[in-house]
């Protein structure tokens, strides 16, 4: 029952872009975006930019991932909205 629990509490989904950063850089999350799309992610509503959303457009980390919550909108309405969301980070002062 704890693995069962643990797996659902997990991301099922994380990509993460390091932008002139170190991979191990301590970092500040500086903005958080739900990403709406539909059809199992193959169509975006939207299409969001990092410049958007980071001073420093040299030095940032994006990672996208679909938390717990979004894979279960997406289970219930079996693929057709299909949301994640996006934090963005900048170095840490």
């Amino acid at each position: 029952m704890c693995i069962g629990a643990t797996m659902m509490l997990n991301s099922c989904y994380v990509q993460e872009i390091n932008v002139g950063m170190d991979e191990f850089a301590p970092a500040t999350k500086v903005a958080k975006v739900k990403n709406q799309q539909f059809i199992y992610g193959l169509v975006e509503k939207t299409q969001d930019k990092a410049e958007n959303h980071v001073k420093d457009t040299k030095h940032f980390r994006v990672r996208t991932m679909q938390t717990f919550w979004d894979g279960f909108l997406a289970g219930i309405t079996w693929g057709i909205y299909t949301p994640s969301t996006t934090y963005y980070y900048e170095p840490a002062k």
